[in-house]
């Protein structure tokens, strides 16, 4: 397989200069919609819907489907995309204020949502059934999106 890091002096140089292209996926399992804390920086410390950069050549799509199974180790089917946004947080990777593009889609397990595997990028998951009003607005949206309440 490919190695798809970019040299950190040119990922640093991306992060300064533009946008960066981010699918979330909001994965939906009986009626409640998956949760991840993030260990990294931007949003360190917070709930989030999982997700990540869309590599050159992957399909939206493809992306999607790539982050849930890299992110908490879970197949899913994809569905539609449920909500176009974007997020600007002062810190991130090399302290560098980053500007993302995001697409979140909804997406189902194909089996045992029990079997979740959190990447080292994850301290914690949580299956969540309503939106609460502490979350980031983006993921508030999401999980709008996802059709919680």
């Amino acid at each position: 397989m490919t190695n798809h890091f970019i040299d950190h002096q040119l990922y640093r140089q991306i992060l300064e200069s533009m946008p960066i292209a981010c699918v979330d996926v909001a994965i939906v399992a009986d009626g409640k919609v998956l949760l991840v804390r993030r260990q990294d920086d931007p949003a360190k410390g917070q709930w989030w819907v999982p997700g990540g950069r869309v590599r050159k050549g992957e399909t939206l799509k493809d992306a999607a489907r790539r982050k849930a199974q890299e992110e908490v180790g879970l197949t899913c089917h994809v569905g539609p995309i449920i909500h176009t946004d974007e997020t600007i947080f002062p810190d991130g990777p090399y302290d560098v204020p980053i500007h993302s593009i995001n697409t979140c889609f909804f997406l189902y397990p194909e089996s045992n949502t029990t079997a979740i595997q959190l990447d080292d990028h994850h301290e914690d998951a949580k299956w969540v059934d309503s939106i609460d009003k502490d979350l980031h607005p983006y993921v508030r949206l999401c999980l709008a999106g996802a059709g919680l309440k």
